[in-house]
């Protein structure tokens, strides 16, 4: 039996809206989509539109919400056991890349950018529910890799914000138009992750250098 066989017929519709409201907030922002036009692309009454998402503000949270939940259960597991950090931080964020250079993940900065001025409250929810959970969970997987001595670095929060940047492509350039939108490969991918791993070791031996001058 599928997953869409296997619902009620009252979740069938919630995920109706919530499919429909996600593509037009996708493709033309929160401010110019509307109810109407959800109750439209949905295929559904605005009375039940209304009754599982009373107002679009919560329409538009769960929309965002889901798709992140989609996205990261999609990654490889950040697992401070695995014996190469190197191997497994490169696939995690070839992944990861993967998915913010999809239609959906560019459609998703977009927002991010776009919604900021005039929807800092969605702005903030759009950047929490993507890069600043996939931080808090760089972050949390540096520290487990430092406590075992998998990777030693001074401080996890710093380096997990230095790590993304090394690792991420100008995206919003790309989304501009000023650049292809395409994800980058393995080897380019590992070469970002060697960088940074090459220069927390250095990082760390120049602390040392300097403890002995103290």
């Amino acid at each position: 039996m599928s997953t869409a066989e296997s619902l009620s017929k009252s979740d069938q519709k919630r995920l109706q809206i919530l499919d429909a409201g996600r593509e037009l907030f996708m493709s033309q922002g929160y401010a110019d989509t509307s109810m109407d036009q959800v109750t439209a692309k949905s295929g559904v009454s605005k009375a039940t539109v209304y009754n599982h998402f009373p107002s679009k503000e919560l329409l538009f949270e769960e929309a965002v919400r889901t798709r992140s939940e989609e996205g990261f259960a999609a990654l490889p597991q950040l697992d401070v056991e695995h014996t190469d950090p190197e191997e497994m931080l490169t696939h995690y964020f070839h992944a990861l890349l993967g998915i913010l250079f999809s239609e959906d993940g560019a459609c998703m900065c977009f927002l991010l950018m776009s919604e900021g001025r005039r929807f800092p409250d969605n702005a903030r929810l759009v950047y929490e529910s993507g890069f600043g959970r996939g931080l808090e969970e760089m972050c949390e997987y540096l520290s487990r890799a430092n406590r075992t001595e998998k990777i030693k670095v001074t401080d996890p929060e710093w380096a997990a914000r230095r790590l993304l940047a090394v690792v991420m492509p100008p995206l919003p350039m790309m989304c501009a138009g000023f650049e292809p939108l395409q994800p980058p490969e393995i080897p380019e991918v590992r070469r970002a992750v060697q960088f940074f791993l090459r220069g927390i070791a250095d990082d760390l031996k120049l602390d040392v250098w300097l403890l002995g001058y103290m």
